[in-house]
C-alpha cells in the first residue's frame, strides 16, 4: 500500500488541536464523475512542471550479451514529456474509487554508460531516452481522516496501483550507440521488467506528489490578506469519499477564527443544519452554509470592528438570513445615542482572483427596512450612511474561498437556498480547465 500523506504542520505547530467531525461541515465542494475526471486532468496538465522536475535516482542494469556480461548505467534521468489525454473515475463504490490514467505517452531522457566486464572491456557512453506508448495507470483510492497526528489531516490510501503499456522502447544516441542499440534490443525483454518496475515507482510517486499539490490548498488555516489576524479553517472534516450516486465530495470546516482567540467557538455544529450535497447536476459546485458566513461576520465584528462607521456603532453581531433570491442582512446600530434596527437587502457577489486562487464571497447592500423608537432620527440618511460604509468594507471582511488554481470561479453562478440555509456556487454544466 502506498500512502499519500498531505503535510499539515502549520495548525499543529500553532497548537490548534480542535477535533473536527463530519458534523462540523460548513463548506463543501462536490464534483460529478465527469467533473472529477476533468479536474484531475487539468491539474495534471498544469502540474507537468512538478513531474518533469522530480529527482530520479540513477539506474544500473547487468545483462548477458552472449559472450560477456555488460553493465549499463543510467544517470541524469529526467521526465521530458508526459501526455495524459484521458482520466476516468469510477464512483460507484461508497468507500473507495478507481482512478485510471488512459492512453498515456511518456518520454524519459537519460545519460548512459556501458561497460563490458570481460575482454576487450569495451566502454562507451552517450544520451538516450525511454519511450512508453499507450501507457495506462489504474489506482484504487480511498481516504481516511488522521485525527491522531493532526486534526483535519487527510490521508489518501492507494490500495492498489497497476501500470500497463502497449510498448516500451529504449533508444541510445551518441558513441557507438548503433552497435549497443542492437544489443539492447536483443536483451530488452531481460531488463524490461526491471526498467518498468523502476519507472512505475517513479511515476506513482510523481503523480502522488502532484495530487498532493492539487489538494494541498484546502488543508490549512488561511489568512485573510487584508486582516492577517483572521484565519479561515479549511481543514477536512472527513476525507474524500465516493458515493453510489456518482459524485465525490470534499467536506471542509469553513469556520473563521481570530489568530489570538482560536478557542472562540461562535459557530458550533448545532448551528449547522443538514443540506443536500449534489442538488444540481453541474460538474462542480461549492456550498457555503449560512452559519459559516455569519461566523465570519462575528469574527470581523468582535475583533476588527469593521462594520462600525464614523457616525454609528454596530452594537451586536450582524447576521444574514438566506432568502430565495437574496439575503437579508440584520444589524443593530447606535446613532446619536439611539438604537436603530436595520434590515438591508444583501445581493451576493463573488470575485475570483486568479493570481492568489482566492474567491471573495461578499454582498452588495441596498435599502430594505429600518426601525427606531427615536422619531427625531433621520432614518433615511442613517441607512444610506450605513450602506455606503458596508459596501466599502464588506468585500474584505466577508467569506473567503481558497480554491484550486484549476478552477475558474468566474464561470460560476450563485444561487440562494432558503430551505437548506446555504449559498450554492454552481459551475457550468461541463467543467472547463482554465489553463
Amino acid at each position: 500500500m502506498l500512502l499519500l500523506s498531505l503535510l499539515f504542520q502549520r495548525e499543529c505547530e500553532m497548537g490548534f488541536s480542535r477535533i473536527l467531525g463530519s458534523q462540523d461541515t460548513a463548506q463543501i465542494t462536490t464534483a460529478t464523475k465527469r467533473g472529477a475526471s476533468n479536474f484531475m486532468l487539468c491539474g495534471i496538465k498544469n502540474g507537468m512542471g512538478y513531474i518533469t522536475n522530480i529527482n530520479i535516482p540513477d539506474m544500473t542494469f547487468s545483462f548477458n550479451a552472449g559472450i560477456s556480461t555488460v553493465d549499463l548505467a543510467l544517470s541524469d534521468i529526467k521526465i521530458a514529456e508526459v501526455q495524459v489525454p484521458n482520466i476516468e473515475f469510477d464512483l460507484n463504490n461508497p468507500i473507495q474509487s478507481q482512478m485510471s490514467l488512459l492512453n498515456c505517452s511518456l518520454i524519459i531522457k537519460f545519460q548512459w554508460k556501458l561497460q563490458q566486464q570481460s575482454y576487450p572491456y569495451i566502454t562507451d557512453q552517450g544520451s538516450g531516452r525511454f519511450n512508453v506508448v499507450n501507457g495506462e495507470m489504474k489506482a484504487i483510492v480511498n481516504s481516511t481522516a488522521n485525527i491522531d497526528d493532526c486534526p483535519g489531516h487527510m490521508i489518501l490510501n492507494f490500495i492498489r496501483a497497476e501500470v500497463d503499456y502497449e510498448s516500451l522502447q529504449i533508444i541510445l544516441d551518441g558513441g557507438d550507440s548503433w552497435l549497443f542499440q542492437s544489443i539492447i534490443n536483443l536483451v530488452l525483454s531481460e531488463i524490461e521488467d526491471v526498467v518498468v518496475g523502476s519507472l512505475c515507482n517513479i511515476l506513482l510517486k510523481a503523480f502522488i506528489g502532484l495530487i498532493n499539490d492539487v489538494f494541498e490548498d484546502g488543508h490549512r488555516l488561511n489568512e485573510y490578506p487584508e486582516h492577517n489576524q483572521v484565519l479561515k479553517d479549511e481543514r477536512y472534516t472527513s476525507g474524500i469519499y465516493t458515493s453510489s450516486e456518482g459524485f465525490v465530495t470534499l467536506r471542509f470546516s469553513g469556520y473563521v477564527y481570530h489568530r489570538n482567540s482560536l478557542q472562540d467557538e461562535f459557530m458550533t455544529s448545532n448551528k449547522l443544519s443538514n443540506f443536500t450535497y449534489n442538488k444540481f447536476n453541474s460538474d462542480m459546485q461549492v456550498v457555503i452554509h449560512e452559519a459559516a458566513v455569519n461566523n465570519a461576520f462575528y469574527i470581523f465584528h468582535k475583533y476588527e470592528n469593521v462594520y462600525s462607521g464614523l457616525t454609528f456603532q454596530v452594537l451586536e453581531t450582524p447576521y444574514i438570513t438566506i432568502g430565495n433570491v437574496a439575503g437579508i442582512f440584520h444589524l443593530k446600530v447606535l446613532a446619536n445615542n439611539s438604537e436603530v434596527n436595520l434590515d438591508l437587502l444583501a445581493q451576493l457577489v463573488h470575485e475570483d482572483d486568479r493570481q492568489t486562487s482566492r474567491c471573495q464571497v461578499y454582498f452588495k447592500f441596498d435599502k430594505y427596512q429600518s426601525f427606531s423608537e427615536d422619531q427625531s432620527l433621520n432614518l433615511e440618511i442613517l441607512e444610506q450612511q450605513v450602506i455606503e460604509h458596508l459596501n466599502k468594507v464588506i468585500k474584505f471582511a466577508s467569506y473567503q474561498l481558497n480554491y484550486s488554481p484549476n478552477v475558474d470561479m468566474n464561470s460560476y453562478v450563485h444561487l440562494y437556498d432558503a430551505v437548506e440555509h446555504v449559498i450554492r456556487l454552481v459551475g457550468p454544466e461541463q467543467y472547463v480547465c482554465p489553463w
